[in-house]
């Protein structure tokens, strides 16, 4: 998959994006990868965050995007990163989503998720993976186009709930704002959602390397976690 992904793009560096990073430049760096790689977040740390989220606590009040783009472009000086101090709206989307990327979608509201799985649906090569969770469980869904083609089952296709809600958009209300209306948000199952994310990526990044040699090779439909089980498990997708 590697030689479409001329660009990598990251929306959403709070709870689940975060912690993900980390990993995900340690790999593409060793992997000597030249792409540009942005970060999309219009929301700030603050000290709540720090339950969750990993972060310099120095940054307080410091734009979610910005902070780990220059502390990562510190321990990765080679890597080419970006950040993008504000949210993925209906106007930016198409600046976020282009064609050849490779778009990992941390973000904790479902118009978010449907317009970045909109703008996908209109490209011919690109990538979208996708994840969200409740307070233990919750999942990573790919889409996949290649050609014009879907090799897997759109987002939108596959959960129709997220199709339907297009408004209300919560976007420009942090993770702790949610959970101060109700909604909880648990550290371990913010990580095993990062942890899902870099399973797909990864699966997709080599699957070029494995096809053919491994019976089981597949490319990845959907993961589902349970961070109460202590559980993960894979979709593959439908032969297409």
């Amino acid at each position: 998959m590697r030689p479409h992904a001329e660009r990598i793009v990251l929306v959403g560096c709070g709870g689940i994006g975060s912690w993900l990073l980390a990993p995900l430049l340690r790999f593409v760096n060793a992997e000597l990868y030249v792409g540009e790689i942005h970060l999309w977040d219009g929301d700030r740390y603050a000290e709540r965050n720090a339950q969750r989220q990993e972060f310099a606590f120095e940054r307080l009040g410091a734009n979610k995007a910005q902070v780990q783009a220059e502390c990562f472009q510190t321990h990765y000086p080679a890597l080419r990163l970006y950040a993008h101090p504000e949210y993925v709206t209906d106007r930016s989307v198409a600046d976020a989503v282009r064609e050849r990327t490779i778009v990992l979608v941390a973000v904790d509201n479902h118009p978010a998720r449907h317009r970045i799985a909109l703008q996908a649906g209109r490209l011919r090569d690109v990538c979208v993976l996708s994840a969200g969770n409740e307070r233990l469980d919750g999942n990573v869904h790919v889409t996949l186009r290649r050609g014009g083609q879907d090799r897997t089952m759109p987002l939108l296709t596959r959960h129709p709930e997220v199709a339907q809600i297009q408004a209300g958009d919560r976007a420009e209300a942090g993770c702790e704002d949610l959970i101060e209306q109700g909604e909880t948000q648990l550290l371990v199952t913010n990580f095993m959602a990062a942890a899902g994310l870099l399973a797909a990526f990864h699966a997709l990044w080599t699957y070029g390397e494995r096809h053919g040699r491994r019976k089981n090779s597949v490319v990845p439909q959907e993961l589902y976690f349970d961070a109460g089980a202590c559980a993960m498990a894979l979709v593959p997708a439908a032969p297409r």
